[in-house]
């Protein structure tokens, strides 16, 4: 006799298929509401700024940042990280995003060539 457990006794058990049912059932059930508090897109308006001065560039760019700021802190970025490299790795992916997003909304701004506002998404 074999000390090993035969594999289709560990799957046959009768609530494995109702927990695995109930999992899904719960992450498909939460994931909209978690989504749905992220923004995709934001509007930022610069009309009123004058791109020829320096303090209208920094104030741009102080928008185009706080805008890409609220839409690269998505909801799993809000919770407490669980490790030092957890939180590192965050903040590296959080300062990419910003940086490309930013950078995104200049480049629309440069080829449209129209004032008012830029759309960040």
């Amino acid at each position: 006799m074999s000390n090993w457990v035969e594999p289709r006794h560990i799957y046959s058990s009768g609530m494995t298929r109702p927990l695995i049912a109930a999992a899904l059932f719960t992450l498909l059930a939460t994931s909209p509401a978690v989504a749905a508090d992220d923004p995709t897109r934001i509007v930022v308006p610069y009309g009123d700024l004058d791109l020829h001065s320096t303090a209208g560039q920094a104030e741009l760019n102080a928008r185009l940042v706080n805008a890409a700021s609220t839409l690269c802190r998505p909801a799993w970025m809000r919770t407490t990280p669980d490790s030092e490299f957890t939180a590192h790795y965050r903040e590296v992916i959080f300062h990419a995003c910003v940086g490309r997003v930013t950078n995104r909304a200049l480049d629309r701004m440069e080829d449209s060539g129209q004032a008012g506002t830029v759309a960040l998404h």
